[in-house]
């Protein structure tokens, strides 16, 4: 006889109460026990062969449970002091209920017939005569009903071939996780999968990852529980497997993937340069499956490849981002370099060019064919716009002299066949400093650490003030609207000196090399607007040592067509780059000073045009000098450059023509 725990001894009573059959939810209600707890219940008695599951269709609701033909013998005894069927006769043999043979007990015949004489038995093959008289009509047999009959049998065939069918399918659901899906290692990790089996033993289950069995499942009744333990990165296969009755084994498997690897992007990080104004073609290459966003706009792939077409190039940098199924990104800033047009130019002022024999003599280099570009200073060192303004502040504060009218000077020079560069002092501006110091507006103004202006250059005014900012975007804005080509950028860097010997307002001790350039991604934006390319003057120390002064050439470069260093030869100290007397030695310092840069600018296809020097301090210049220059700046693979001379008088012998 089996031993029951009291829990079992529960179910097996109030199954007998039902009648020998019910639903687990109905007796779950009726012993207030979980269902799960229930269906271990009836799953022991089950292998007591106490209990057995009825045919049912999965999908249909949940199965019934009925007492076997032995756990109705022995239920009621193995329930033993909480049965509810309590026997009514106490001469019931002791052996009832056991499961044990026995033999009925003849029972005694009723006291009012204990005196009666028994009846002889006759013969067998005797017959009874019936007591009373029987009629039997004289009518022809029926005929049979076969339609009825064949009925029968096809509902027969039916029930059974359902039967069969009810037994042989087996639900698997599947739970936490979708089939086909990727994810990292870190997400995948101790996430729970559950497996759900209607139709089947859920204990008689094996779980198998990649083939193989799996170690710490759950087992809650017709549930099964996996948590994920951590997996090597690649593809794997799940499958659940259940025994069926009759038909073998059932299964369901899905497959994922680990993925814990950043995309490829078949993208180079700088690109050929291409011309202003014109459509751009970005084709590339990224990981199978994986979301490109390039400048923000998501862009559709076909096997990995895709194809990008711009209306014209951007301003700065885009960003390039990729994200593969399994949320892995990578990402970079890519840079679309402007291609520069071939540029000798020299340096012109404005009261120059209001100068009619300074002028002519610019134009003299301009039908020689010595120059294809000059540069005008829109404002100067001094704060003064030397140009007719009609910026509200410049005129407000005095700087508008009118020495000459812009747009004229433009279709002038382009009748001319050579481009304008419109040369802008940013943030050394005395003029501004003063007018805004005067009207309590000192945060427009770099100060000294106890807190007066910094007479160094006359005034240098706040790079970081938005005010300040803005002033010289409306004078590149205008200037851009009269048809300029170039906008140069001058002193777009800080005072030179210890930071902790200044003040900048809003800025303090930082390194204000970002500001900087944040302020020509500005400006930039706006000049692509027009169609005007962008360049930046920097110190010959630049590539080396920019942060003295603020000059992150490298981050410039980014927000810039070219990048114009003035590597005057006099400026140097002796001794720079293994230079003996550089002034003396043009040729040489021009040459070491310019490979520094091109160091420097690898990889950003941003166009290099030196300043070269056409004046005399301590070693006169005259053409030889200023051919040393030029050839030095030819030897690297540049031909570009410009040349700057304050008193506007170019040696036209020493400026060579380069080739085309």
């Amino acid at each position: 006889m089996p031993l029951l725990a009291p829990q079992h001894k529960l179910v097996l009573r109030h199954l007998l109460s039902r009648g020998g059959t019910a639903l687990p939810s109905e007796l779950s209600i009726d012993i207030d026990l979980a269902t799960e707890d229930v269906l271990n219940a009836l799953d022991h008695l089950y292998r007591t062969d106490l209990v057995a599951p009825m045919p049912h269709t999965p999908g249909l609701g949940e199965g019934r449970w009925s007492l076997t033909s032995h756990g109705r013998q022995v239920g009621p005894s193995l329930a033993k002091g909480e049965s509810i069927i309590a026997p009514n006769d106490e001469s019931m043999d002791p052996a009832e209920g056991w499961g044990f043979p026995w033999r009925p007990v003849t029972k005694d015949p009723p006291i009012y017939a204990r005196n009666l004489p028994r009846p002889k038995r006759q013969g067998r093959k005797a017959l009874r005569q019936p007591r009373f008289a029987l009629h039997v009509p004289n009518r022809p047999p029926k005929r049979r009903r076969w339609g009825l009959l064949a009925l029968a049998s096809l509902m027969t065939v039916t029930g059974a071939a359902l039967l069969l069918m009810t037994i042989r399918q087996v639900d698997i659901k599947i739970s936490g996780i979708e089939d086909g899906v990727a994810l990292q290692p870190a997400s995948i990790e101790g996430i729970q999968i559950s497996f759900t089996v209607n139709g089947a033993n859920a204990r008689s289950a094996n779980l198998l990852l990649d083939d193989f069995p799996v170690s710490g499942v759950q087992r809650y009744g017709n549930r099964i529980v996996w948590v994920v333990p951590p997996l090597t990165e690649g593809s794997h296969s799940l499958e659940l497997v259940v025994q069926r009755r009759l038909y073998g084994q059932a299964s369901s498997s899905l497959d994922f993937s680990v993925d814990g690897t950043p995309p490829l992007i078949g993208l180079p990080d700088v690109l050929e340069p291409v011309p202003m104004n014109e459509p751009v073609t970005i084709a590339g290459t990224s990981e199978p499956g994986a979301t490109v966003v390039v400048g923000g706009v998501p862009i559709e792939t076909r096997d990995g490849s895709f194809i990008l077409e711009l209306d014209g190039p951007p301003a700065g940098p885009v960003s390039v981002l990729a994200i593969d199924r399994a949320g892995n990104t990578s990402t970079f800033n890519m840079i679309i370099p402007i291609a520069y047009p071939r540029t000798q130019g020299v340096h012109v002022s404005a009261a120059a060019w209001a100068h009619d024999g300074l002028k002519n003599s610019v134009l003299d280099l301009i039908r020689a064919g010595k120059v294809t570009a000059v540069e005008i200073s829109l404002k100067n060192e001094s704060g003064v716009v030397g140009y007719q303004s009609n910026v509200p502040l410049a005129r407000e504060i005095g700087a508008s002299t009118g020495l000459f009218n812009l747009r004229f000077a433009i279709e002038e020079l382009h009748a001319l066949d050579v481009r304008v560069i419109g040369r802008i002092v940013a943030f050394r501006d005395p003029i501004l400093a003063k007018y805004a110091w005067a009207h309590g507006n000192e945060d427009w103004v770099i100060q000294t650490s106890d807190g007066r202006p910094l007479s160094k250059y006359g005034g240098f005014t706040n790079f970081q003030n938005v005010n300040v900012q803005n002033y010289n975007l409306d004078i590149a804005r205008e200037a851009a609207e009269a048809g300029i080509d170039d906008i140069l950028w001058d002193y777009m860097r800080r005072p030179e000196g210890r930071l902790d010997n200044m003040f900048i307002p809003g800025v303090g001790l930082d390194d204000p090399s970002p500001i900087i350039v944040d302020f020509l991604s500005k400006s930039q934006t706006l000049l692509r607007e027009h169609g005007v390319f962008q360049g930046v003057s920097v110190f010959g120390i630049s590539a080396t040592r920019g942060e003295a002064i603020a000059q992150d050439v490298a981050g410039m470069a980014h927000y810039v067509d070219y990048v114009a260093p003035m590597i005057y030869p006099s400026h140097w100290s002796r001794g720079e780059y293994g230079v003996a007397h550089p002034e003396a030695q043009p040729y040489d310092i021009t040459r070491a000073s310019l490979a520094d840069f091109q160091r420097v600018l690898d990889g950003t296809n941003t166009a290099l045009v030196p300043w070269l020097q056409d004046f005399s301090m301590r070693v006169p210049y005259g053409p030889a000098e200023v051919k040393a220059q030029i050839d030095a700046a030819a030897s690297l693979g540049i031909y570009d450059w410009l040349i700057w001379d304050p008193t506007v008088t170019y040696t036209a012998e020493g400026i060579v023509a380069a080739p085309n």
